[in-house]
């Protein structure tokens, strides 16, 4: 089968036809927000994308607007404008490129006529949250200030894998989860001048289930099928409607298209190359959104990523079809707040399977997908993807037989990159692999 045909030099092939969809996905939100007669919101990805579908509402994502700008190379003015505003050149590069254009859009009074997708519509709300990156709360307020748009932050707590099992403390940050929520909805039902519609957020959120499972059964089975019907770097595209159109239809659709792709590309033992030399997993990291091609370069060396950790679905969680209150299905699917579902594990810190696996560590992939090498990337504005990689290294190392490869880079900020010294150590990280190879 032919890879997909690339605009950009520094784009990923693409290989199945649901990575190649996601293109036109993408371009749709933007462009719609400018022309649906909806009320806009610019939202962190905080798992609330159901909500914002109930109450009608058409939300913007600047972290994956930031994504679209580092690949199609044009986020450099956006950070420079950033930095000239105090913005440190270590926040967040997903930040820098969001109160960039802002700060352009205030001094122009229009959206930079280089903005991909024509920019990011005047929202009428801000939605930011505490969950994974340190940025967040700080972000959206002073996003409010550059637009003069009301801002709502809400917390979702990671609490320390363990903590939830002791008594009546699962219940209390599931409780705390639901709380923050509904606060959520009462603030965009006093913006918009509207209530929420329960049984549409039910139907919503329900569909929204239906999704993920579809999600998480493509990629646990591309991931163990052999050959590997579906890159990482496919996969880094096919997360995209999970985290940024849950509830729709749209991203039902897809998911079900994608299920039944990998599935028929697993039975009919269609991989990606020709011999499946190296099995890698990509081990946490965001990848350079301006640079995407190195994974073809690593195809080119026969290697193959056939699993990624930067952007994973959620192990299904049964719930009884009886259960009434949307939110709390929502809690319960996410396993919001972070790490409940984890700490619940009774296997955490023994043997793993693909079941049953922490999200936290590249260590409990490495048999169950038969990897043969484990890829990080260290990002230098993004310590949420980051921190915590160079103990997992140890334990690797400690624990396993595979190597392990850390490369430095940034998501979006291309001075941060340099392709040539990450082509130099994958090349020799793939010598180590290959002398392990002739030595088995």
């Amino acid at each position: 089968m032919q890879a997909e045909e690339v605009d950009l030099k520094t784009s990923a092939r693409h290989w199945t036809e649901a990575a190649k969809k996601v293109r036109g996905l993408v371009k749709d939100v933007y462009t719609r927000a400018h022309v649906v007669d909806k009320p806009v919101a610019w939202a962190m990805m905080s798992m609330v994308n159901e909500i914002f579908v109930a109450m009608d509402v058409q939300p913007v994502y600047p972290e994956n607007y930031a994504g679209l700008c580092a690949t199609k190379r044009v986020g450099d003015p956006f950070i420079q404008r950033a930095e000239a505003d105090g913005f440190s050149d270590v926040t967040c590069s997903y930040a820098r490129i969001g109160l960039g254009y802002t700060g352009l859009w205030k001094d122009s009074g229009q959206i930079p006529d280089f903005a991909p997708d024509g920019g990011m519509a005047k929202p009428v709300m801000l939605i930011g949250s505490s969950l994974a990156c340190d940025t967040r709360y700080k972000w959206f307020q002073a996003f409010s200030r550059y637009l003069d748009v009301p801002c709502y932050n809400f917390d979702l707590p990671m609490p320390p894998p363990g903590r939830p099992r002791r008594a009546g403390v699962l219940m209390h940050y599931l409780d705390y989860a639901l709380a923050q929520y509904r606060g959520l909805i009462e603030f965009m039902e006093k913006t918009l001048g509207k209530k929420m519609d329960w049984d549409k957020l039910d139907e919503v959120v329900r569909r929204s289930q239906e999704s993920n499972e579809y999600w998480y059964k493509s990629y646990i089975l591309a991931a163990t099928a052999d050959p590997c019907p579906m890159p990482a770097e496919d996969a880094l595209n096919c997360f995209v409607p999970a985290f940024f159109m849950s509830g729709t239809v749209e991203a039902l659709d897809f998911y079900r298209d994608l299920y039944r792709e990998v599935k028929e590309r697993v039975d009919k033992k269609i991989g990606i190359i020709p011999e499946e030399k190296y099995r890698l997993i990509w081990g946490g990291g965001l990848p350079p959104w301006h640079t995407m091609d190195i994974f073809n370069h690593v195809q080119e060396r026969g290697a193959i990523f056939v699993y990624q950790m930067s952007y994973q679905p959620f192990a299904p969680v049964e719930i009884p079809d009886s259960l009434k209150d949307p939110l709390l299905r929502m809690v319960l699917m996410r396993s919001v707040p972070a790490g409940i579902r984890v700490a619940q594990d009774s296997g955490m810190s023994e043997s793993m399977n693909i079941n049953n696996f922490s999200y936290n560590s590249p260590m409990f992939f490495v048999e169950p997908f038969r990897a043969q090498g484990v890829v990080m990337s260290m990002l230098r504005s993004c310590r949420g993807t980051s921190i915590g990689q160079l103990h997992q290294k140890r334990l690797l190392e400690k624990r396993s037989i595979v190597p392990v490869l850390v490369l430095e880079s940034d998501m979006c900020d291309v001075r941060d990159h340099s392709e040539a010294d990450w082509k130099r150590n994958l090349d020799a990280f793939f010598e180590t692999l290959e002398a392990r190879r002739q030595a088995q």
